[in-house]
């Protein structure tokens, strides 16, 4: 079982994140001279990452019946990853910027337990345990104004937008008894999806070590819609060449919705991600 989940991980790792990263290196590294983003000129960085995260959540579902019904999922990083498609752009003059990033991901078949059905909780006694799968797509947007950048890195503040998208399937079928309290079949099918808006302000940059060939990237951001909060946040060690650089991170991105007959009550998505950068 060991060898089994290494080779996954293994398998999983190079189709998202070697492969593409080997043939966008090989690319750029044609590419000579390094580049001073705050020369005045317009400048563009266009990274490719591959992003493993794990997802953990509590979304919401309508049932059949009219009833709803809650579940909960917590796995590990990778765990049931079926796709992922990242890409993100800088494009900069002077002090101003414009900031976009883009994600896709998919999970199937997760793991997980009812907690809630028709208002009421189910006790831990019970065996109501659920599959579920999930995919979606995030997109953030934004201004960004350098505070301030030198030998030591750079810092840039972030204002914009994020916009999220996610769709999700339940499939049940439960092997306890004595359920006849509960407002569902003892197995069925559901599907939900959810779009979320946000405002968000955040913090973008790098903070440079020894050379400055060595980095430490970073961003944080926060945001608010009509009935939800949202929060991101990146940091790792990244390594600069005169076309770019490369960066392995760890990536937190969460959502939680008050709205009773929202999908999402809360999920949050972690785990590593692998960044290839070309300057221009």
């Amino acid at each position: 079982m060991e060898a089994h989940t290494r080779m996954t991980w293994i398998s999983r790792t190079l189709r998202f994140v070697v492969l593409p990263a080997a043939c966008l290196l090989f690319a750029a590294a044609a590419h000579a001279g390094a580049v001073d983003p705050w020369d005045g000129s317009v400048h563009t960085d266009l990274t490719f990452y591959g992003w493993l995260p794990g997802v953990d959540g509590d979304l919401r579902f309508e049932l059949p019946n009219g009833g709803r019904a809650e579940t909960k999922s917590s796995n590990n990083i990778l765990d049931k990853l079926e796709g992922a498609l990242m890409v993100q752009t800088v494009v900069r003059q002077g002090d101003w910027a414009f900031f976009g990033d883009l994600d896709w991901v998919k999970f199937g078949d997760q793991k997980g337990r009812f907690t809630r059905i028709g208002g009421d909780a189910v006790g831990a006694d019970l065996n109501l345990d659920t599959r579920w799968n999930i995919k979606g797509g995030m997109l953030t947007m934004a201004a960004m104004y350098t505070l301030g950048h030198g030998p030591w890195g750079s810092a840039d503040f972030l204002f914009g937008g994020r916009y999220l998208w996610i769709k999700s399937n339940l499939n049940w079928d439960l092997t306890a008894t004595g359920n006849d309290g509960f407002q569902i079949d003892n197995s069925g099918h559901v599907a939900g999806n959810s779009h979320i808006t946000d405002a968000v302000i955040g913090l973008r940059g790098r903070v440079n070590l020894g050379d400055g060939n060595w980095y430490v990237p970073y961003y944080v951001d926060v945001g608010a819609g009509s009935d939800n909060t949202t929060a991101e946040a990146i940091v790792g060690v990244g390594y600069g060449f005169d076309w770019g650089g490369i960066a392995v991170t760890w990536r937190h991105t969460s959502y939680s919705q008050t709205k009773d007959t929202a999908l999402i009550r809360r999920i949050a998505f972690d785990g590593p991600a692998f960044a290839l950068t070309w300057q221009f």
